[in-house]
């Protein structure tokens, strides 16, 4: 495909399916860390750099995983992938299981031996799993053995299943494997990474591709730029992995400002609270449905350690936003995200916070709210979002999944009841 780099990948499927070059929004490179060399692997880049002595990953029975310790095991994971099991750059490999550091480790091996992750939800039933195995053509499986009976009902054809966390001797974290270091492998920056699927709520569920470059720019528009993180952070939050809102705010995120997550297998409001109290939190992601429900449960639970939180999925009403507020302290940030860019590409935060509105568009993104003839709407008036930016082109649903959305970057089909003011997101502006 012209203008696409050197692939690493063996297995092409992942490149041939992305949408013809005709169909890509121009890409826009203004802001300097955007600026991404031509080869790169994001697990290494997410791995390194870190004192191997700080902590990456805890749990909430108080185990805790230094980043030596993941790099060693994630190292040895991909030996596993490479050699036992017969993984070759570019095959989709897909994941399923609670949210664990098991998890996120496999998600970060998969990566650094250079294959396609495909992580999905513990719930999704054996008809939904056997749909996204057709449509991103999986060969291969790492599932936690709390969640392999409906992917082995699923009845993939020619699916390979290893487990991990079991007793048997063939589970993954049984298996012998080289101590040595893996070297990564030498992935472009617009190699294919992962495929996050939608949920489906439209009809067939649509496999929405990322590429390598995309994966850390994530971190360095939203994360450093909106949220901004410090290294002395530990995140925590609702969203499983199989969303890209969690897979941002409790794997990204953290592991690219050298901070640290605590991964919580259940992560209602009820295990929040005192989660955040017993491992002092101070970065939570969650629903605006979480933050009322916590409303009513915060007499008797210490949050002081809290100093941001975040918030998408749905429509954050001002009421809760202000209750949050008066109790807390705290400002809640809000922003949109969509699987197809990603993550959040609206938000504001501190001052900028407008009670009832989302924000601006991050930096490194464009938006705007046009009418259905793709002009900008005045102030007041309801629309579509139209979203672009330095790295949208790589964010693209499967040529063949059934999607009828079209390249991100492009307009969306459907209204997302957006409505046009003066300074939230739907402000009118350059667009891609």
């Amino acid at each position: 495909m012209t203008g696409l780099t050197r692939s690493a990948h063996v297995d092409t499927f992942a490149r041939d399916h992305l949408p013809p070059p005709e169909q890509w929004p121009e890409l826009v490179f203004d802001l300097p860390e955007l600026r991404y060399p031509e080869r790169l692997n994001c697990a290494a880049e997410l791995l390194g750099g870190t004192d191997a002595g700080r902590t990456a990953f805890r749990t909430a029975a108080g185990e805790a995983w230094t980043y030596g310790e993941l790099r060693a095991r994630v190292d040895r994971l991909a030996h596993l992938l490479t050699t036992d099991l017969g993984v070759v750059p570019g095959n989709r490999v897909l994941l399923r299981g609670p949210t664990t550091p098991w998890l996120a480790a496999c998600w970060l091996a998969v990566l650094k031996a250079g294959a396609v992750v495909v992580t999905v939800l513990a719930q999704q039933r054996p008809a939904e799993l056997r749909a996204m195995c057709e449509i991103a053509r999986i060969g291969h499986a790492l599932c936690d053995i709390r969640s392999v009976d409906d992917l082995v009902k699923a009845d993939v054809p020619g699916l390979r299943i290893a487990t991990y966390g079991g007793d048997a001797p063939d589970d993954l974290l049984r298996r012998p494997a080289p101590e040595a270091p893996f070297t990564a492998v030498d992935t472009a920056a617009d190699d294919v990474a992962l495929i996050a699927f939608t949920s489906g709520t439209t009809g067939r569920p649509k496999g929405c591709m990322h590429f390598h470059r995309d994966v850390l720019a994530i971190a360095d528009t939203f994360s450093a730029h909106v949220l901004r993180p410090r290294p002395d952070d530990l995140f925590t939050g609702s969203p499983p992995l199989g969303f890209t809102f969690g897979l941002g705010g409790l794997v990204i995120f953290p592991m690219r400002a050298g901070a640290s997550a605590l991964l919580l297998e259940q992560a209602g409001p009820r295990q929040l609270l005192p989660a955040i109290e017993q491992h002092r939190v101070t970065v939570l992601f969650t629903a605006p449905t979480a933050y009322r429900a916590m409303l009513d449960e915060l007499d008797g639970h210490d949050v002081t350690s809290l100093r941001r939180c975040v918030s998408a999925g749905e429509n954050l009403p001002a009421a809760t936003w202000r209750r949050w507020h008066e109790r807390t302290g705290l400002r809640i940030v809000n922003g949109i995200g969509a699987t197809e860019l990603l993550h959040i590409f609206i938000s504001a935060a501190d001052e900028d916070i407008r009670p009832g509105t989302t924000g601006v568009p991050v930096p490194g993104w464009r938006a705007r709210v046009q009418d259905a003839r793709a002009g900008r709407c005045p102030t007041g008036s309801p629309g579509c979002w139209r979203c672009g930016g330095r790295w949208a082109a790589a964010i693209s649903p499967i040529r063949g999944s059934g999607s009828t959305c079209a390249t991100a970057g492009t307009s969306p089909g459907t209204p997302m009841s957006a409505t046009a003011t003066g300074t939230s997101a739907t402000s009118p502006a350059p667009t891609t």
